[in-house]
């Protein structure tokens, strides 16, 4: 296996990081979600691009938390930088002013929904009508099992994996334990996108073909010298928001 050579942040250090952000580091979740989903989207630009020659359409799959809330970011930049996204987003937190608002957002751009796992399984059986599926599911706070209606659809994807498109996920694959990495799915995603830094899960990810980029670029030197990774920091080049690990 392959060997990070980078430090990685466990749930417990990422989850105190955040708080560390949004207390005395004076940042908003809204803030955070912007640049978190907004590095998800420049990444998958930058690996897969669209083109007049294919099919642009991307299947968004989105959680209910703040995971979910990055791919909502990331599918209305995509949507303007001329990707076909499609939503399914089972689980919305209606309650929230800012998930409304994110998802209204991408309703105004006219990005359609798609309702259940049957309608999944009816787009992705036309061969080549997906350009890739981002996994925006369960971010580092996830812990297994995995419940309904995420159980069903988890499953699918890592049991029909010559079926189905590129998978990229989000901070962690969706059903892994972010600390031990695959446990009893793999829904074989072959693009990570890690978060401010890697979670310890990225370990198992390292396998030849699989590609790997860091994003999240608001981590400030002080914050970086505490959580001992000023090497991912340095990474980044220029005005790059994100980096290919």
């Amino acid at each position: 296996m392959f060997r990070n050579t980078f430090k990685t942040l466990s749930s417990k250090m990422a989850s105190q990081l955040d708080q560390e952000l949004m207390s005395t580091g004076a940042f908003s979740i809204d803030q955070l979600m912007e640049l978190a989903g907004l590095s998800v989207a420049q990444a998958i630009y930058r690996q897969y691009p669209p083109t007049s020659a294919s099919s642009n359409k991307v299947l968004m799959l989105v959680g209910p938390g703040n995971n979910g809330g990055d791919g909502l970011v990331a599918s209305r930049h995509l949507k303007i930088w001329g990707y076909d996204p499609v939503l399914f987003y089972p689980k919305k937190s209606t309650k929230n002013e800012l998930y409304k608002n994110l998802l209204k957002q991408l309703q105004d751009l006219e990005i359609p929904e798609i309702e259940n796992l049957e309608e999944i399984k009816s787009l992705l059986e036309t061969p080549k009508s997906v350009k890739i599926i981002v996994d925006s599911l369960f971010g580092f706070s996830f812990k297994p099992p995995i419940r309904a209606p995420f159980d069903d659809l988890i499953n699918y994807l890592s049991t029909n994996h010559s079926k189905i498109p590129d998978i990229v996920s989000v901070d962690i694959p969706s059903g892994w334990d972010v600390d031990k990495g695959p446990v009893d799915v793999d829904i074989n995603s072959t693009m990570l996108i890690s978060l401010t830094a890697p979670k310890p899960c990225s370990e198992h990810f390292l396998k030849e073909g699989r590609v790997h980029y860091l994003g999240g670029r608001f981590i400030n030197q002080k914050i970086a010298q505490k959580y001992d990774i000023e090497d991912l920091v340095k990474l980044y080049k220029g005005d790059e928001l994100i980096v290919k690990l």
